[in-house]
């Protein structure tokens, strides 16, 4: 069975390698398998023609623009009708510009428009970028300019980004991210498990706070303590929350008024060392990940050095995200090297229906991509281009308010 990319003037099968970027699909008993993309080849043969015409917005920055009714046949899947969709395309040269988050605002949590961020940062271009709360605490990964400000237990796609010889550079996997404080007592080395970074703090959990949280902690009530100094020593600060942040260290805030027993003696050690870990689900690149400046986090890694993703049990999205059609924002990178930032309006039957997974598969093999992830998306969907929302958000209310953007600058 052929996979193919329909719309008014294409018919192009992946099965009959009529296709740049093959996908050889074999039936056998009654069951479809797909073969890994040959990355080299889809680096050298990606035919970009359907994409129309690029705008040059700004030196190493192309923009895509594609309306109209298309429809994507997917292996092991019903065939959909011809329906809407509306695209923006953001194709990005490695050497010429850098591509980071940035926050909503100074303080978190935050939230405001990728508009509004992407003037704040004179980014060329900007799109939304990761999950979060209704208050802007972010909800998942997040690493920016080399701090930690959100963490997650549950393995989720993620993008690594930093720079590698003057290029941007980067890795695609799923990963989790803790944080615990080390600590002495009297002979012995304790850890502590934190159970967030910058977040709001529930009843009976410990969160770390940074100075990207503010002058303090605005908690209401329990038990804190100050982290500072050289080395880092704990000292008791409040039994009544709101402790100040210092600028160089952190507050431990215990919500409770009585210490769980796994910090006693914390507030004594003559030493305390805060350490990050990360689990790369593939074991790759583990190092590169430690020490990337930028981690953001998705839901849904898509493609990976070439393979598409059949099943995201280990991310525990929920029912029917992956195969539902949604708005959609997507960071990618093809065979060649360039970096895409694209973004898939839906929820508008007349104008855009959005994608599923397998879908978006289907374009980001037509772009020759070789590694995708699936960000934030819905009414959250938002691409700004030289100071304009060049897409159309869901909500009728107009581009939804987020706590974090990806932001292109000019190197």
């Amino acid at each position: 069975m052929p996979v193919q990319f329909v719309d008014k003037a294409i018919d192009v099968g992946f099965g009959h390698y009529d296709f740049p970027v093959r996908l050889p699909i074999v039936l056998l008993c009654g069951l479809i398998l797909v073969t890994p993309w040959p990355p080299a080849r889809a680096a050298v043969d990606a035919d970009l023609s359907f994409l129309g015409r690029a705008e040059r917005v700004g030196d190493g920055v192309e923009l895509f623009r594609v309306d109209g009714d298309r429809a994507f046949v997917v292996p092991g899947e019903p065939a959909r009708p011809v329906a809407p969709r509306s695209l923006r395309l953001l194709r990005l040269d490695p050497s010429r510009v850098r591509l980071a988050s940035a926050l909503a605002g100074s303080e978190m949590p935050a939230r405001a428009t990728v508009l509004d961020i992407a003037r704040r940062t004179q980014a060329i271009a900007a799109v939304n970028a990761g999950f979060f709360a209704p208050t802007g605490d972010p909800n998942g990964l997040l690493k920016i300019d080399g701090r930690l400000l959100s963490d997650t237990g549950r393995a989720r796609g993620a993008v690594a980004l930093f720079d590698r010889a003057g290029r941007l550079d980067g890795h695609f996997d799923q990963v989790s991210a803790r944080v615990r404080l080390r600590f002495r007592s009297g002979t012995q080395w304790r850890t502590v498990r934190i159970d967030g970074v910058d977040t709001i703090r529930g009843a009976g959990r410990l969160a770390l706070y940074t100075p990207a949280s503010g002058a303090s902690t605005d908690t209401p009530g329990g038990l804190e303590w100050t982290i500072d100094g050289a080395p880092l020593r704990a000292r008791r600060t409040t039994t009544d929350g709101n402790a100040p942040i210092p600028l160089t260290g952190y507050v431990l805030s215990y919500g409770g008024h009585v210490a769980p027993p796994a910090l006693a003696g914390f507030d004594q050690a003559p030493s305390v060392e805060v350490r990050e870990s990360l689990d790369v689900r593939s074991g790759r690149h583990v190092r590169e990940w430690t020490r990337a400046g930028t981690l953001v986090g998705g839901a849904g890694l898509l493609l990976q050095e070439g393979r598409p993703l059949r099943e995201w049990a280990v991310e525990r999205l929920s029912k029917g995200f992956e195969t539902s059609a949604h708005p959609r924002t997507v960071i990618a990178r093809d065979g060649r090297g360039s970096w895409w930032l694209i973004t898939i309006d839906g929820r508008q039957p007349d104008r855009a229906i959005g994608m599923s997974f397998s879908e978006m598969q289907v374009l980001l093999a037509r772009l020759g991509a070789t590694d995708a992830l699936n960000l934030d998306g819905g009414g959250s969907t938002t691409m700004v281009v030289r100071g304009e929302v060049v897409n159309r958000p869901s909500d009728l209310t107009g581009p939804r308010p987020v706590s974090d953007a990806l932001v292109v600058t000019s190197r």
